[in-house]
């Protein structure tokens, strides 16, 4: 992954802009206090991703750039199967753009919340899916600061997707 791509091109307006050309935004996916997530797909190769909208000037006036930052430097050095990967770093002057691999399942704590209990079999199997993530960041260094079921994400085929959030 390069270094992030500075462009003149202004932020989206709406879910439905493409950014930088590359990427058609769509479906809003989820909010928080600094970005918004979005369902995109890459123009180029028809690639389901999610790209994270961060607005420059509420980390930056809250303190939290270094932590951008660093998040970024992590995120793109982590290699796992069971950690979300982020494809590239865009900005333009007031936003940041994370392109990361869309996890087509969802949130866990939503399909807990819809399914209610997991079989035991499945939750053995999320279970040592996380554990090999968290293990695999330890053995880097690295550590997540914010473990919970909203922040773990599954794919079409029930395997869980650790995501940011890493120190």
């Amino acid at each position: 992954m390069s270094d992030i791509v500075q462009a003149a091109a202004p932020a989206p307006a709406d879910a439905t802009t493409a950014l930088f050309g590359k990427y058609e935004l769509g479906k809003l996916l989820g909010c928080g206090a600094f970005a918004k997530v979005y369902h995109a797909r890459n123009t180029e190769n028809g690639q389901s991703v999610a790209v994270k909208v961060i607005n420059k000037k509420k980390i930056t006036a809250t303190g939290l750039a270094g932590h951008v930052k660093r998040e970024i430097s992590i995120m793109s050095k982590l290699r796992h199967p069971n950690i979300v990967r982020l494809h590239e770093v865009l900005a333009t002057k007031t936003k940041i753009y994370f392109v990361m691999e869309f996890a087509k399942g969802g949130e866990l704590f939503a399909k807990i919340a819809n399914k209610g209990r997991f079989t035991e079999d499945l939750s053995r199997r999320l279970f040592q899916q996380l554990i090999s993530a968290v293990g695999y960041c330890h053995s880097h260094g690295v550590f997540h600061r914010d473990l919970k079921p909203e922040n773990l994400l599954l794919d079409d085929k029930v395997l869980i997707n650790l995501l940011n959030t890493f120190y």
